[in-house]
């Protein structure tokens, strides 16, 4: 049988290490989806059918973010490619590496009013994907699709990372391939791991440090979303120079918040000991690591960051626009600078160097569960309730910590779940934690979760989501109930848009009713054949045998009701 361009898509996806391509059938992907039914016999990349386009998105994004291999989705043509674009610019605005492949109707038929024709002579997809992806290109004719697959791999894995996008008509889709993969070693070339850093930076950083030691002067550390893979590294280069270490909102996974020098998040929903470090006499570095130096991450621009103490160190040039106020910028990959300045600072200082002369300095602990060194804004809210109060969220999270094995991983949806997790969710595997909050999509965590356990199923993908976010992608469900997947969804449920809510309250003019009428979630997950509780009451939490649900072969659904009236933390305490 002569090898099709779609079965040579399937052997780079193989190449790439990729296990599983997800996406919603339609006649123009019958080749590829022929193509994946043979890989999947011979143990290759399986299909994966989502219940919407953009399902398929968010699964191939939590799929990328807990295997380390690029995400890959697929939809039809037309309404297909535009229901994915949602799910792919929340992946753009996180830098999620992903393939994304849209077909086309037959190239012979462009411009003449075919079904569906998504060609710049229809409805322009191509546009549409050029404002949210890194790489965007129609292939025309099967001889460009080997160069052009090359091209959208290697820019979606470059950096920064992000969605590539292929438009591939049917014809194309089914057309024989010239041949064989001709580059056979494209994923070691493109995977390698950023190793470039600017030497004279890093050396005028160096003296700076020196400087600032030498004056007994204080480092603080601020870890962005692009550090988190530094995260160790950089709580090293911290217990060698004493330094304090705050991080983003998105880069809260980077480091353990119960460390003795982290003090928490600063900017939107962050913490009051965060700033309070920012504000210490004789601050006189910030290195701020791979931020974006966004509206969240500033806590609008506040220039007790945002001031010339900053050394801006970033493996992604494009965010070194935010900090002209910076007295140094410093680019490369940032594994690669804090091994370079802990090995100095360690052959300077000699190896028995004191693990940190700050590390004595911390707050006194609120609770065991509130981290030592961070002043949350109501200690109380994660303390158990009274018997027969209603639940915070921040309560719902200390109880799924407690009870769920330690290497459960935490999908946070948007709205009202991000503010209550930024504040009050703290875990010893900051690893565990996954966001989307850049774009802010909602339903993101209900299909990322679902794709997060298509990548590890040795211990529960936890989505927590609230009932408004999961009413929008709630038939996700059923792609973990047909596979047996060990997913969680905990609904925060208040019957409500609540985060809107809260602050229509605040800012608006009028009474606008955001309710949302009592839905029975519980029920409604039994219905696709997956176990649910309802949870009521704290007590409720103790009638759910924990060992057996986080061993469950199959999804479990969480219904639980919490205190509509409870504000979340918007502002930085």
């Amino acid at each position: 049988m002569a090898l099709t361009v779609s079965d040579l898509i399937v052997e780079y996806l193989e190449q790439f290490g990729v296990e599983y391509v997800f996406g919603v059938p339609g006649s123009p992907l019958g080749p590829l989806f022929d193509a994946l039914v043979c890989s999947e016999k011979r143990g290759g990349p399986r299909l994966v059918l989502a219940r919407h386009e953009a399902g398929a998105a968010f699964m191939a994004d939590g799929y990328a973010r807990e295997s380390g291999r690029i995400g890959v989705c697929c939809s039809t043509t037309g309404p297909g490619a535009t229901n994915l674009i949602t799910g792919v610019a929340g992946a753009y605005a996180e830098q999620v590496p992903m393939l994304v492949l849209s077909s086309q109707t037959r190239v012979t038929d462009f411009s003449f009013g075919c079904f569906q024709d998504s060609s710049r002579d229809g409805v322009d997809i191509m546009s549409m994907f050029a404002c949210c992806t890194r790489y965007n290109s129609l292939v025309s004719h099967p001889n460009q699709l080997e160069k052009k697959l090359a091209s959208a791999l290697t820019t979606a894995l470059g950096s920064p990372r992000g969605p590539a996008h292929l438009s591939i008509p049917i014809d194309i889709f089914g057309a024989d391939a010239s041949g064989p993969a001709s580059y056979p070693g494209l994923h070691s070339l493109v995977s390698a791991e950023e190793s470039t850093v600017d030497g004279a930076a890093l050396e005028r950083l160096m003296n700076e440090i020196t400087t600032v030691r030498s004056t007994s002067g204080r480092i603080v550390l601020l870890a962005g979303a692009n550090a988190i893979s530094a995260g160790d590294l950089i709580t090293r280069f911290a217990e060698l120079t004493g330094a304090k270490i705050i991080t983003t909102p998105r880069g809260k996974p980077a480091i353990n918040p119960y460390h003795p020098l982290a003090r928490g998040v600063f900017g939107v929903s962050g913490h009051s000991s965060a700033r309070q470090t920012l504000a210490e006499d004789n601050v006189q570095l910030i290195l701020a690591v791979g931020s974006n130096l966004g509206e969240w991450e500033t806590s609008k621009w506040d220039p007790i960051l945002m001031n010339d103490c900053m050394v801006h160190i970033d493996s992604d040039r494009q965010n070194f626009t935010r900090s002209p106020m910076a007295r140094l910028h410093l680019y490369g990959g940032i594994h690669a600078i804090f091994e370079q300045l802990n090995r100095r600072l360690e052959q300077h200082d000699g190896s028995a160097v004191s693990r940190s002369k700050g590390s004595a300095e911390t707050a006194p602990a609120t609770s065991a569960y509130v981290p030592a060194g961070i002043s949350v804004r109501n200690a109380d809210c994660c303390a158990p309730p009274a018997s027969g109060q209603l639940l915070k969220a921040p309560q719902v999270y200390v109880e799924l910590i407690q009870r769920l094995p330690r290497e459960s991983r935490f999908f946070i949806d948007n709205s009202n779940s991000v503010p209550w997790s930024i504040h009050y969710f703290f875990h010893q595997r900051p690893e565990a934690l996954h966001y989307s909050i850049e774009f802010a999509t909602m339903a993101w965590a209900v299909g990322a979760a679902v794709g997060g356990a298509f990548a590890n199923q040795k211990a529960p993908s936890v989505c927590i989501a609230g009932d408004g976010c999961y009413l929008m992608s709630g038939q996700e469900i059923t792609v973990a109930v047909e596979r047996r997947l060990p997913v969680i969804f905990a609904v925060l449920n208040d019957q409500a848009y609540g985060l809107i809510r809260h602050g229509h309250r605040t800012h608006g003019r009028e009474a606008v009713d955001f309710s949302i009428p009592p839905v029975d979630f519980a029920m409604m997950a039994r219905s696709t054949g997956a176990q649910a509780f309802t949870i009521r009451s704290i007590e409720d939490f103790e009638t759910i045998d924990w060992q057996k649900l986080a061993t469950h072969q199959g999804p479990t659904l969480l219904d639980v009701t919490i205190d509509p009236k409870e504000p979340p933390p918007l502002a930085m305490a």
